[in-house]
């Protein structure tokens, strides 16, 4: 259907009806740098005692890890270089993928160097893998970005305060997954190995790490 509303262009071009329309605006709401930067943020403040100290160490990771790629993807977009800033095509993440983990190495090293906790140390280390994990396989096939980071989230949540309050993520798990296979983005497969890196990776961290101590 014909879509009045002022939207962009390249927007009303992509929604094709109501059923669609709502899957575009849960894939770009629950988009993993949001989802990413509102659960760091609500975390930091509910596990410090200094809560000026972890706002700035929380702002520190959104900045560089969730908003710096996507400047870069935005700014491809606008050029026409990445089809859209959901990164369609596999070869459009490798640099914003890049990005991130380069980016995500020197948020671990200020975390280190001055004392940000082990929660966030953690977070910043989960990740540098999963996204080094994520680029990898971009080799091989799109894995869903969406899925892993909802699932993480689900997996950390589990880590930092109980199974309970992780199960408030799984309907949103699921709504991300239905919006993503109604937009045809990526097929079941794809976003049950998104899934399994989410939800193994905060896990196998956290393992090492203890192995590590």
């Amino acid at each position: 259907m014909d879509i009045h509303l002022p939207l962009p262009a390249a927007l009303r071009q992509r929604v094709q009806s109501d059923e669609s329309l709502w899957a575009h605006a849960v894939s770009l709401l629950l988009s993993p740098p949001v989802v990413w930067a509102i659960w760091v943020y609500a975390t930091s403040l509910l596990r410090s005692s200094n809560r000026s100290s972890a706002l700035g160490f929380a702002s520190l990771f959104v900045l560089s890890i969730c908003v710096a790629p996507m400047l870069f993807v935005a700014y491809k977009v606008r050029n026409g270089k990445i089809s859209d800033m959901h990164m369609r095509e596999s070869n459009e993440r490798y640099i914003p993928y890049s990005i991130a983990i380069v980016a995500g190495m020197a948020t671990g090293i200020v975390y280190l160097n001055y004392d940000a906790g082990p929660v966030l140390l953690m977070v910043a280390l989960v990740s540098i893998v999963e996204l080094t994990i994520m680029l990898a396989a971009t080799f091989y096939m799109k894995v869903s970005l969406h899925a892993m980071a909802m699932s993480s989230i689900i997996s950390a949540t589990t880590l930092l305060f109980g199974f309970a309050q992780a199960l408030f993520f799984v309907p949103v798990l699921l709504l991300v997954v239905l919006a993503r296979l109604v937009l045809r983005r990526h097929t079941t497969l794809q976003i049950m190995v998104g899934v399994l890196i989410g939800v193994l990776t905060p896990l196998a961290v956290v393992a090492a790490a203890g192995l590590l101590i």
